[in-house]
């Protein structure tokens, strides 16, 4: 809110400087500006967001800071105890993604994190998540808000078959990651 006021008063005094740097200023607050106020409302907080996302117009602005606040997560949750078919959906969940995905790892869109449910601080995920068993989940976030999650239930009946089990995870990743660019 703050930095919408302060683009707010820029915007009004600027008009007085030279027509070339006002462009040019102008240009740049906007794409600091827009993506705040238009991009993690608009997912989690509709009800607030029309009227200021109507301000920001521009839409190369807004796709290039998108894709800076965007991004996914693939979770393997698991416990202390882990069967052998536990660990091997964790092993093919990481080299499926690492095969696919190389690039979204290096550059920060993609993270693949196991985490135990069963460590204190991360018992939360078993409520966040609805777990009841082992699980990859994937998660979209907006500017370090998740927006949308799913549970990537097959994984069970893919452990057996590599293959099918790395095209199902490639499938369900490529798709949030289509919401995140």
């Amino acid at each position: 809110m703050v930095l919408s006021f302060a683009v707010l008063i820029y915007k009004e005094f600027s008009p007085k400087s030279e027509s070339n740097v006002t462009a040019a200023a102008a240009t740049q607050s906007d794409k600091t500006s827009v993506p705040e106020k238009s991009l993690p409302v608009s997912e989690s907080q509709p009800s607030k967001e029309p009227a200021t996302k109507q301000k920001g117009k521009a839409p190369s602005p807004l796709t290039e800071v998108k894709s800076q606040n965007s991004k996914v997560i693939a979770y393997y949750f698991h416990g202390t105890f882990r069967c052998p078919t536990c660990q091997t959906i964790e092993k093919y969940s990481g080299e499926a993604i690492e095969k696919y995905f190389s690039i979204e790892l290096s550059t920060g869109k993609l993270e693949f994190k196991p985490v135990n449910v069963e460590e204190g601080e991360t018992r939360h995920y078993i409520q966040d998540y609805q777990l009841f068993s082992k699980s990859l989940i994937i998660a979209l976030y907006k500017d370090d808000k998740q927006v949308k999650w799913k549970n990537l239930k097959e994984v069970w009946i893919h452990a057996g078959d590599k293959e099918k089990f790395y095209q199902y995870v490639k499938n369900e990743v490529e798709e949030f990651l289509k919401e995140a660019q």
